[in-house]
């Protein structure tokens, strides 16, 4: 990588609406030679709170520009630990080293995935969480019962994606009255028993528990899921905040139990791993520390643990696109997420655009990222400002 500071003059962002409150939200840095790099912000806030202290970020490595993506936190005076404790920091600080990289290698020539280290893939496997397509849209909610998640996973493997993963339990939030498996589970049970008859006894099922449980509910929801023959557990509980409990989880469990979603720092998921609490961690290149951060963590962890990290991207494409350049970077062997089934018109807001085909996303040719947003899209649908 080179050494040569990144010296920034410009700072914007823009926003793009998707459906019902949620807006993808990405910014763009700009350094003295005109060379622009993107990266995606998430998370509430995403387009006030952690747009301006990005842009804030960014003022005061203007004056005392980086060396390189790595050296942004710092050259911001920020710690891991602090980092790891701070969200909002830890998304600015992510967002800034994403944008950094890829301007960097749009200057080298080379694409993100060979200057992060790698070398250049065709495509990279994707899985489908039908989860997006499932949550309310601008004209309200959308049907979420089991012949839904049924027709949405059936779709989704139509379409060649070869495991499916659905969060059926966003009713649910522990603490529970009653011991055991609660009954505001009932309702996503039922929607898995769907799912998993509509897609056949062999496809993978990835379920996704959004950390509605507690240390009881999650133990006994783990019994009732390999009825349906789950794959992988997912954020029972949030590991990164109760990591015995979820340790005592996996212990019981007869699947993969995953998350860590978000994490910052490749500090943290080593522990996670090492420390048993979890058989899978998913950096999200949005909260982990970026691009760079993201091929680090997998690089180290796939050494000792292999199959232990799958790349978290249930966002927009340009998450999705440099989460393909990382999962590409570190080979490896686990599938992306991709958020199916969101809108229909979410590839052209690329240029460009964003090509997923039979179960795999298409890396565009072109030095960093190989695409930018189309301006199009913004017009329609968004807006650009600066701070």
């Amino acid at each position: 990588m080179t050494t040569e500071r990144f010296h920034i003059t410009r700072v914007e962002f823009v926003s793009v609406h998707v459906r019902g409150a949620h807006d993808w939200v990405f910014v763009e840095v700009t350094e003295r030679d005109g060379y622009t790099g993107l990266a995606e912000l998430a998370g509430p806030g995403a387009a006030t709170e952690i747009a301006q202290l990005t842009a804030d970020f960014a003022e005061r490595l203007r004056l005392s520009p980086p060396s390189g993506e790595s050296d942004i936190p710092a050259r911001l005076g920020l710690a891991a630990a602090e980092l790891e404790g701070d969200r909002v920091k830890a998304t600015a600080v992510s967002a800034l080293r994403s944008a950094i990289a890829d301007a960097q290698a749009r200057r080298a020539r080379v694409s993100l995935t060979e200057f992060l280290g790698g070398q250049k893939m065709d495509a990279v496997k994707l899985y489908g969480n039908i989860n997006r397509s499932m949550l309310p849209d601008d004209d309200g909610s959308r049907d979420r019962s089991p012949e839904a998640f049924a027709r949405a996973a059936r779709e989704a493997i139509s379409l060649g994606f070869e495991a499916v993963k659905c969060a059926p339990f966003d009713e649910a939030r522990a603490p529970f009255e009653e011991p055991g498996l609660p009954e505001a589970a009932r309702a996503g049970i039922d929607r898995i028993a769907a799912v998993r008859e509509a897609i056949g006894d062999d496809v993978p099922l990835f379920v996704d528990c959004h950390s509605r449980f507690d240390l009881d509910s999650g133990i006994a929801l783990e019994v009732a899921l390999r009825e349906s023959n789950v794959t992988w557990y997912e954020e029972a509980v949030d590991g990164i905040k109760h990591p015995d409990v979820m340790r005592r989880i996996r212990e019981r469990a007869t699947m993969d139990v995953a998350g860590a979603e978000s994490g910052y720092g490749i500090a943290m998921f080593r522990r996670i791993i090492e420390g048993g609490i979890m058989d899978v961690v998913m950096p999200d290149i949005k909260f982990c520390g970026g691009a760079g951060e993201a091929v680090e963590i997998g690089r180290v962890l796939e050494t000792f643990a292999p199959g232990s990290v799958s790349m978290h991207s249930p966002s927009g494409p340009v998450s999705q696109l440099a989460s393909a350049h990382v999962s590409a970077a570190f080979k490896g062997t686990r599938p992306l997420e991709h958020a199916w089934g969101e809108v229909e018109w979410r590839a052209s807001a690329l240029e460009p655009a964003e090509r997923i085909e039979s179960g795999r996303i298409y890396i565009p040719d072109g030095p960093g990222l190989g695409a930018r947003i189309d301006q199009s899209a913004v017009e329609k649908r968004g807006r650009r400002w600066t701070l």
